[in-house]
């Protein structure tokens, strides 16, 4: 029962923090960009920056593009530290968010084996930690507008399911969802 609170809360608070554009912000968005032609861009200049890897798929979708990443390349199982090599990518990903005006979400996707000595007892408790961490390396060491992240915890409420395209790995992910209209907070 908690875990479907749990979802609606989370989808109420996606829809309030970022609701769907009106009439002005639809045709403010007409007027300012071809949207397709910069999510193509968008995705050209990630692919260019970050390295070619397995672990890194990108998709488009009504909202936007996903850019999604392994869990692993930032964190180690059951931790909330970002891993010297994930700092790395972080840096990559900011300096090509930092090219774009767009609102992002870093959403954590997380199924754990918690072990019984954690401070996390639920899976969405350490996805929201873990998101929370690379917004605030990316706002903090990057320099990145922190009023363009908003940092959200999955857990494992939302696995892949034709929303992003699955590859060498699941659930266990980090997507960075670049938007494709203007959000307010």
């Amino acid at each position: 029962m908690f875990r479907y609170i749990l979802i609606i809360l989370l989808s109420l608070i996606e829809i309030i923090i970022f609701p769907l554009p009106g009439k002005t912000e639809q045709t403010n968005i007409a007027l300012n960009v071809n949207f397709n032609a910069k999510v193509t861009y968008i995705i050209k200049s990630f692919k260019t920056t970050l390295p070619s890897k397995t672990t890194i798929t990108y998709t488009r979708v009504p909202r936007g593009v996903i850019v999604s990443v392994a869990e692993k390349e930032f964190f180690s199982p059951n931790s909330t530290k970002i891993s010297e090599n994930g700092k790395i990518l972080l840096r990559n990903i900011a300096s090509v968010l930092s090219s774009f005006n767009n609102k992002c979400t870093v959403e954590s996707h997380t199924e754990e084996k918690l072990p019984q000595n954690s401070i996390y007892k639920e899976d969405w408790e350490i996805s929201i930690v873990r998101a929370t961490a690379i917004t605030n390396f990316i706002t903090k060491c990057c320099g990145v507008d922190s009023e363009r992240l908003t940092p959200i915890g999955f857990g494992d409420i939302m696995p892949f399911k034709g929303n992003v395209s699955a590859k060498n790995f699941s659930n266990n992910r980090i997507d960075f969802v670049i938007f494709d209209y203007s959000t307010t907070r």
